[in-house]
């Protein structure tokens, strides 16, 4: 079927609107983020809040790696090149070369990143204090992505580019690519489409490309279902828990069958209907995975921790009967899942502040007791003894009486 059939036309501009939605989404995302970033740095109410924006980098490389994604879907589309298109003006041998630069971006980069990166900020949430040290986690886990990623990028390599010369014992020329010893769907990036009178090169997905990623998957997946149920059998909110069923079972269920989409489309042609619908079936549960993957571990966390109750009250309202708490003293290292609603949120920082607070009093009332000199601390505490005439002459004494809910029991004559 030619090149200007409507089917193939209506999943390109489908395709086309998708990724243009991709690129605005990660705009918004990336802007997202540094905005909440900018206003923890001033240092004000928000800055309580710095350890919700600790993996700042690493979550705008989640997003970076989307759009990446999205992109490479452009050099792919069979719609960009029919006559008046971008690519339609390309030699033939250059759009060959840019099949070949997406499979290595795409199969081989973009999206095994993408998942990878996903994988580190959910796995970041299970330390004892997760993303800390800040600079040094997120370098680390940048450079881990990479790492990982780089084998599953050489696969690609070889089977995309290396292979096909290596078929030929008398050069390698482009237009042969794939028809040697091995079956050309094996290997072959690209096949040959005519389109009023002019050669064109329609992208494909070679069988060995889809194998690498199938393997890559294999493990991927093992590993995120034992981080994703650690989390399950750590969280105990139940609006955090169907975050986290939410995003393992989309990247469970969609990454197999993107796989199998792909290694499918080599029963059909490039330019047919089945093989239009399998490729942009394909595409479409990746871009799940992507939407999911932003929205859970990117926005949302960050709106769980600007709507929290009490950052938008006055600084008043954060006076106690002990006095006002700096904000430099707050330090919450909270998952990047955030948490089951804004009002939890809320009590949970006030309950560490208000203990820190506490604390602080706590430490210097018994460093005071514990410089004075035995015999001014009995008679301290002699005098503090009180004797109500309706209880017998028993003792009262308000050191030694209960706490008040939430408040630490401070003890005489004790030295920590």
């Amino acid at each position: 079927m030619p090149l200007k059939s409507e089917t193939v036309d209506a999943f390109g501009i489908a395709t086309l609107a998708l990724i243009v939605l991709i690129c605005c989404v990660g705009l918004f995302c990336v802007a997202y983020v540094l905005k909440f970033r900018s206003k923890i740095n001033r240092r004000g109410r928000f800055y309580a809040l710095r350890d919700f924006n600790s993996p700042w980098q690493v979550r705008i490389i989640l997003v970076t790696f989307a759009v990446l994604w999205g992109l490479t879907e452009l050099l792919r589309l069979p719609l960009l090149r029919r006559k008046g298109w971008l690519l339609h003006t390309l030699r033939f041998n250059w759009q060959a070369n840019l099949c070949r630069l997406y499979a290595l971006l795409s199969l081989g980069f973009a999206e095994p990143c993408f998942f990878l990166t996903a994988l580190f900020l959910v796995r970041g949430s299970l330390r004892d204090a997760p993303f800390t040290p800040r600079r040094k986690w997120n370098s680390r886990v940048i450079a881990l992505v990479l790492g990982f990623c780089f084998p599953v990028f050489l696969l690609q390599l070889f089977f995309v580019v290396i292979t096909p010369a290596l078929e030929f014992h008398r050069g390698y020329k482009i237009e042969r690519e794939g028809y040697g010893e091995i079956p050309p769907y094996f290997t072959q990036a690209f096949q040959e489409l005519g389109a009023n009178n002019q050669r064109l090169a329609a992208c494909t997905y070679p069988l060995f490309s889809s194998l690498v990623l199938a393997l890559f998957a294999v493990f991927f997946l093992i590993y995120f279902l034992y981080v994703g149920w650690k989390m399950i059998l750590v969280v105990i909110n139940r609006k955090l828990q169907v975050r986290i069923y939410s995003l393992v079972l989309v990247v469970v269920l969609l990454l197999p069958v993107h796989v199998m989409f792909l290694a499918l489309s080599v029963l059909s042609n490039p330019g047919e209907a089945i093989f239009e619908a399998m490729a942009f079936l394909g595409f479409v549960t990746v871009l799940v995975c992507t939407t999911v993957g932003s929205w859970i571990l990117v926005i949302r966390p960050i709106m769980d921790a600007l709507s929290v109750p009490w950052l938008s009250e006055t600084t008043g309202s954060w006076q106690h009967s002990w006095g006002s708490l700096p904000t430099e003293n707050i330090g919450i290292p909270l998952s990047v899942f955030a948490t089951d609603h804004a009002e939890s949120s809320g009590q949970f920082l006030y309950e560490v502040a208000s203990s820190q607070k506490v604390a602080q009093h706590s430490a210097k009332y018994n460093d005071r007791i514990c410089n004075m000199e035995e015999k001014d601390v009995n008679e301290a505490s002699t005098s503090t003894l009180s004797f109500n005439a309706h209880s017998d002459g028993l003792p009262n004494s308000p050191s030694l009486s209960p706490a008040l809910p939430e408040m630490p029991l401070l003890f005489r004559n004790r030295c920590v």
